[in-house]
């Protein structure tokens, strides 16, 4: 078993840093310009190991844009309630502490595959969250469009924010990201009461 362990953790070490130098050098350029020896040789392990983990860079392109994901998903996980504050702390945290991969999937050059998925996962814990809050079972087609104008909002703002190098005051953003859901929030309980 101590075996296992010790293997389990070589492999996450390896994939984490096979991460880290894939994200460096989408930074310099594109993914179909990056090889597989470049790569490898940056992080310093065998090309053996490398296809041992993965086909191609592609293959760990998915993998990262699947981590981030999945990252996102706990920390919705996370907020049961969903305590806007709280929801929009964590997240523009993690954005914040993961600042070169944030800069590739929020700066407004991910892919649109990438963007669509985070999409989802947003739309549908905001529906979820909703749903309890105001005691239904779906929402109308028309609220489909303000929760898709409210999340492109949200996208929009951590994008600029981003893209602007993290100069403006975190807490300030948190603030105004939660005024968006407070303003959403005002319709949905509009039509609902």
């Amino acid at each position: 078993m101590g075996i296992e362990n010790k293997e389990d953790r070589r492999v996450r070490k390896t994939k984490k840093a096979l991460r880290e130098g894939l994200i460096e050098l989408l930074n310099e350029k594109s993914i179909q310009n990056i090889t597989i020896r470049e790569l490898t040789d940056k992080v310093d392990i065998h090309r053996s190991t490398f296809y041992a983990n993965f086909t191609d860079v592609y293959e760990l392109y998915g993998h990262v844009e699947d981590s981030i994901l999945q990252e996102i998903s706990d920390i919705i996980s996370a907020d049961n309630n969903f305590e806007p504050n709280i929801f929009f702390r964590d997240l523009l945290e993690y954005i914040n502490s993961n600042r070169q991969i944030s800069r590739l999937f929020f700066g407004g050059n991910t892919s649109a595959a990438f963007f669509e998925r985070l999409t989802g996962l947003l739309k549908n814990a905001c529906i979820d969250c909703w749903c309890k809050e105001y005691s239904i079972s779906s929402i109308s087609e028309e609220m489909d469009y303000y929760v898709q104008f409210c999340l492109s909002g949200w996208l929009g703002a951590i994008g600029l924010w981003v893209a602007r190098d993290f100069a403006y005051q975190m807490e300030a953003l948190v603030n105004i990201l939660s005024d968006m859901d407070a303003s959403i929030g005002k319709v949905f309980g509009k039509t609902f009461s």
